[in-house]
């Protein structure tokens, strides 16, 4: 399994940017398709299949998302963002 510079905060962008192939796969959803897999206790995701079978998401390999998020006109790796700032924007992602 790939590592990632940058550790997992659960903030769950990542899943709600889209769908994971392991679910789509498993549960035969599109790739924009909210995942039933996904849950959050405020502001802390936790995905079932990553409970279940932690290898087939990656689940502890780190942040690998490769989304950008731009504020100011400055483009940011959201990966790199601090933890805090990270939950924010997945929050906000939610209330959508």
């Amino acid at each position: 399994m790939t590592e990632y510079p940058y550790p997992c905060c659960r903030c769950g962008f990542c899943c709600l940017s889209e769908t994971c192939p392991a679910v789509r796969e498993l549960l035969g959803i599109g790739k924009h398709d909210p995942c039933p897999e996904l849950s959050f206790d405020g502001d802390v995701a936790t995905c079932r299949i990553a409970l279940a079978i932690p290898e087939m998401v990656g689940a502890g390999a780190g942040c690998c998302i490769k989304a950008r998020a731009i504020k100011g006109g400055v483009t940011y790796d959201f990966a790199a963002l601090p933890p805090n700032l990270k939950r924010s924007i997945a929050q906000a992602r939610r209330s959508t």
